[in-house]
């Protein structure tokens, strides 16, 4: 029969085992798992800034100064650079639309957001027949 030592020996050299295993094989997991679920979205800024002069009753001339970025995947980044020029005309024309009360708070900025997301989506479906972006966002906006 075994000692009580010799199976203490014998437990031990089988969790040391087991951990070895499962040190070895996790990662290895790890990377198959990793593998599928690849995020390839990237961001894309309309460069250069966006700057309009805004809607205004004063004799004071106001101007807005917008830095726009999109999400997507890389094909829908190559259609936006590839359609830059009639993006930047649609985005131009709606925030020229806009005057100092209409962009002063955070919840009219979202809307006027989410109005050039839908107006750039269109723009895409229209030249590629996709809607193709995932999200646009301003990452500067400046009242002057």
């Amino acid at each position: 029969m075994f000692s009580f030592k010799a199976q203490t020996k014998a437990v031990f050299g089988v969790l040391v085992f087991l951990l070895l295993s499962l040190a070895v094989v996790n990662p290895l997991y790890a990377e198959e798992e990793g593998d599928e679920a690849v995020d390839d979205t990237k961001y894309y800024e309309l460069s250069p800034p966006f700057v309009v002069n805004l809607q205004t009753k004063e004799r004071r001339m106001r101007f807005l100064q917008v830095r726009i970025q999109i999400l997507g995947t890389p094909d829908a980044i190559a259609e936006v650079q590839k359609h830059n020029a009639p993006l930047r005309d649609i985005i131009i024309t709606l925030l020229s639309e806009q005057s100092r009360e209409s962009v002063n708070t955070p919840k009219k900025k979202k809307a006027l957001q989410e109005k050039i997301q839908a107006a750039v989506e269109d723009v895409l479906k229209e030249l590629t027949g996709k809607k193709q972006i995932e999200g646009l966002y301003f990452t500067n906006f400046v009242i002057q």
